[in-house]
């Protein structure tokens, strides 16, 4: 049962993209009423908080008349909005199915070349999550889900992700800002007609699982954008109330659930429109690249540099600094590329000193449970870290002795100088109105910077000695959509899209007073170019890569001479004006709010397929942001006539993840069943490393059972009659040490992972060691996994099931379990392990329903040893990575079938092979 709660909790809050952790320990919190929300902060972001609750009722009350819906699901007659700047990590999102209505936001800066479209980033953000709410918490969605909580709405077996996310996108871009109209984004989809890879709906539902990732946000702002654009916003209306009231089955996909509602809402073919839209973005006279590519390797860049004749940039794939030397080695042209060494995979930005042996790089990591960025400089030379770090700045460069970059206060940017002795300087203010991204160093006085002024960007030129500020004017929107600036050969490229198409090449030279466009519109656009000699190099997004480009230099541009404008950015003024009220987390805790009925599935019993064994129901509680939530089953084993019990609690206010779980349900294995009534409390540690790649865990377990007494499997007695029998009192520490490099190829990530389980039993007084390790890479379709366990003084549990421990955490392959039954094996340890060949065979299609992204198969030698009996055998597994679109409940996974023979020992074994010597099983999950 717990299995199942907690994939059903997942699948629950896939929309969440919270990360446990939302505030520091032992934060006081405060709230501010206003008349629709309930605003709760702690003191730090008092001036968020205000700022919000100015204008959150106009927003609401605007947007709800726009989309003819209410929120439902308050508390106290008002939806809580969470803010917490302790998330160094610009995010938000909505609570949609839980208890009540509920949004959190993250107060921090939105420095992000790929969503720099906002005018103002908390009204925005807020409003993206806002419609959420008005979309999928409706009042409008009936009276039902009253009773037993938002679940009850025929919209979550009809909702697609990319209408999900589709309207909030295309709502917060109603105003000419926002991600549908940004030409980055639109440029997505472009080039994905152009290669001919445009997705089906069915891909863009969170079923495309190679990059780019979550193409939901994109395919779905658009689509939505368009749909509103060609038949108006009370059409688009009706299609959403359609949604949440009516289900319509085929057999045909593009006929059933949403499809079916469009088709009855618009009187068209679902696919027809999804035609048209693809050909409103479709563009004529994009020029092919495939000549401007310096080499073929596809990858993943997330920045590029150059100094000098070399190019530099980040593979995010593998993380690694890569350099390009065009004819480094005139014998070999694939020498010209040369992998210089690892680094953070979510290495973000790079810059090289002006002397050209240092490099520095920002990427993401953790503090306790919470993000934060990281900037490590890196000797090129020698190929290291050096001494230096610095902590919560992106875009870092050099500049004079220190390093410039984009802080943070709250949710503004700022610019920040930080000299060699580590004294900070903000160079600009934190303004609601104005955003910076891009910095680069012209020299030791000025810096080149873009700016957003209330949501149209400019070329700016700081002058650290005179703190002035210039914006760059060329009399025409041009540079509105301006990104990726770089200084380089004493000129300032960028990449423009003035026209709405694809980003091209721009060249700013200061000492002449001009600007170059080049306004020839190439495959997978420019982004990022740089001067190497005198060469122009730059990335390619192409539709499932990046590659790196050399400019034709044959392009003629248009020059136009530009002026230096005064500007001045003044800091916020805040003054505190609100009543502030303290937050009172009891009035969150409603049981009984959203509640489901629901088969009980106890996963020892093999009786009935997926483990059903009764009926019961299933209630959710929590705070409002998600950082405390608890479940509660209640359900009746028919089998075993017993009231079934599982409580579990999860709080991360402590930093680190405390649960606490309790149950009370029947256990089965082959021959045997009883009761057990237990409990348990763990708090999970991660322990993070210099890299990003490599972690610790540390988890302190305390459990406790009573067990009653053994009865035969097909025993019909009530479980309230068998007698107690034992108890059972463990304490486990988990340690484990994991490397994890996520691979573009499926099943195949760079991996070790390593887990010893040392078990304590106070009722037997017994000391138990579980041990676990995994290993497997991508450059070879082979895996390896070894484990066992050892009872110090006992008998080691075999089959996995243990009254000493109450809990084991490995147990043999299933194939033995008999024989050593049967040969009635006993010993205080045993080992076993299994070593896999897995091939997979990229398919990408759908058959009706089901999409089908890969199909699978693995060929293992598996092994065990106990009490002096080697036990061997073949197991052989397929299947595939698949899914079933079913509205908001994408049923994905990696079913599998699997045929695992158990090996006699000797010829004359081989005449005497038995059922027994057979397991057939099934799963739901091959990846490690």
């Amino acid at each position: 049962m717990k299995r199942f709660i907690l994939l059903l909790f997942l699948a629950i809050f896939e929309l969440s993209y919270s990360q446990d952790i939302v505030f520091k320990p032992f934060r006081k919190l405060y709230t501010i009423q206003t008349e629709k929300f309930e605003i709760i902060f702690p003191m730090e972001s008092r001036r968020t908080a205000e700022k919000l609750a100015k204008i959150a009722d106009r927003i609401y009350d605007e947007y709800s008349k726009l989309l003819n819906s209410k929120v439902n699901f308050k508390v106290n007659g008002r939806i809580p909005i969470t803010i917490t700047p302790d998330i160094n990590r610009f995010n938000a999102y909505s609570t949609v199915i839980f208890p009540y209505s509920a949004i959190t936001i993250y107060d921090t800066a939105g420095i992000n070349e790929a969503t720099y479209n906002m005018v103002d980033t908390v009204s925005d953000t807020f409003l993206h999550e806002l419609v959420h709410l008005l979309s999928l918490n409706s009042e409008n969605a009936g009276t039902q889900t009253k009773v037993f909580g938002n679940w009850a709405t025929l919209q979550w077996l009809n909702i697609p992700m990319f209408m999900i996310e589709g309207i909030s996108v295309s709502i917060e871009s109603y105003k000419g800002f926002g991600r549908a109209n940004d030409p980055l984004i639109k440029q997505i989809l472009r080039q994905d007609i152009y290669e001919g890879k445009f997705k089906t709906p069915i891909q863009a539902s969170d079923f495309w699982s190679k990059r780019p990732y979550a193409l939901y946000y994109e395919y779905g702002g658009l689509f939505s954008k368009y749909l509103q654009e060609r038949f108006g916003i009370e059409k688009y209306n009706e299609l959403w109330n359609v949604m949440r009231k009516k289900l319509s089955f085929s057999f045909l996909i593009y006929n059933s659930g949403f499809y079916g509602a469009f088709k009855k809402v618009y009187g068209m073919n679902f696919l027809e429109v999804w035609g048209d839209f693809q050909n409103s973005l479709a563009l004529e006279n994009i020029n092919p690249s495939e000549e401007l590519r310096v080499n073929n390797k596809e990858t993943y860049i997330s920045d590029l540099t150059s100094y000098g004749d070399k190019v530099y940039y980040i593979d995010n794939n593998i993380g690694a600094l890569y350099s390009y030397k065009y004819k480094r080695n005139e014998s070999n042209e694939k020498k010209d590329l040369k992998l210089e060494f690892y680094i953070d995979r979510t290495s973000e930005s790079l810059d090289i000193s002006s002397d050209g042996k240092r490099a520095l790089f920002v990427s993401r990591t953790y503090n306790g449970g919470l993000y934060k960025y990281i900037v490590k400089e890196y000797d090129l030379e020698k190929k290291r870290r050096t001494k230096r770090k610095w902590e919560n700045i992106q875009y870092a460069r050099f500049f004079k002795n220190g390093i410039i970059g984009i802080g943070k206060d709250l949710h503004n940017p700022i610019l920040i100088y930080i000299d060699e002795n580590n004294n900070k300087e903000i160079l600009l203010e934190a303004n609601d109105n104005f955003s910076y991204i891009s910095p680069t160093v012209i020299d030791d006085n000025n810096i080149a910077l873009i700016i957003s002024d209330y949501g149209i960007r400019h070329i700016a030129i700081f002058n650290y000695q005179t703190k002035t500020l210039k914006y760059v004017d060329t009399k025409d929107d041009s540079l509105n959509f301006v990104r990726y600036l770089r200084y380089s050969n004493g000129k300032l490229l960028f990449s423009y899209n003035n026209n709405d198409r694809f980003y091209k090449l721009g060249e700013l030279d200061l000492n002449a007073n001009n600007i170059k466009l080049y306004d020839k519109d190439f495959s997978g656009g420019i982004i990022s170019p740089i001067y190497a000699s005198d060469s122009i190099y730059y990335l390619g997004n192409f539709s499932e890569y990046n590659k790196l480009m050399k400019f034709d230099e044959n392009i003629k541009p248009q020059i136009k001479n530009i002026s230096l404008t005064s500007k001045t950015i003044e800091k916020y003024n805040f003054t505190p004006e609100m009543e502030l009220k303290k937050y009172n987390p009891i009035k969150y805790a409603k049981p009984w709010a959203s509640w489901i009925p629901f088969f009980q599935i106890n996963n020892t019993y093999n009786g009935f397929p997926f483990g059903i064994n009764g009926f019961g129901i299933l209630s959710f509680m929590g705070s409002p942001s998600v950082d405390n939530f608890a479940t509660l089953w209640l359900g009746f084993d028919i089998p075993s006539k017993f009231l079934q019990t599982e409580l579990n609690l999860i709080s991360s206010s402590l930093l680190y993840p405390l649960n606490f779980s309790f149950d009370s349900k029947v256990i089965y294995s082959t021959y045997n069943k009883y009761w057990k009534l237990g409990s348990s409390i763990d708090m999970q540690f991660r322990l993070y490393t210099g890299s990003d790649k490599v972690y610790f865990g540390i988890s302190p377990i305390i459990s406790g059972a009573l067990f009653s007494e053994n009865v035969r499997v097909n025993d019909n007695s009530s479980a309230f009659k068998w007698k107690y029998n034992s108890w059972s009192l463990t304490t486990t520490l988990l340690t484990s040490f994991n490397f994890n490099v996520n691979s573009d190829k499926p099943y195949r990530d760079d991996l070790i992972r390593l887990a010893l389980y040392t078990m304590y039993s106070a009722a037997y007084n017994k000391l138990g060691l579980d041990f676990t390790s995994q290993f497997q890479t991508r450059y070879i379709p082979l895996r390896i996994s070894f484990y066992g366990a050892y009872v110090l003084n006992g008998i080691a549990s075999f089959d996995g099931a243990s009254r000493i421990f109450a809990t084991k955490y490995v147990s043999a392959p299933p194939e033995f379990h008999a024989y050593a039954y049967q040969k009635n094996l006993a010993d205080n340890y045993f080992l076993a392990g299994d070593i896999e060949l897995l091939g997979y065979i990229d398919s990408s299609f759908n058959l009706s329903h089901i999409y089908f992204d890969n199909f699978f198969a693995s060929l293992s030698y598996r092994f065990a040893y106990y009490d002096k009996d080697y036990m061997h055998s073949v197991a052989l597994k397929v299947g595939a990575d698949a899914g079933i679109p079913i509205g908001y409940f994408n049923l994905q996974g990696e079913p599998y079938i699997m045929l695992a023979f158990r090996i006699p020992k000797t010829i004359e074994g081989f005449q005497k092979i038995s059922i027994n010597d057979f397991y057939f099983g099934v799963g739901l999950q091959i990846s490690w």
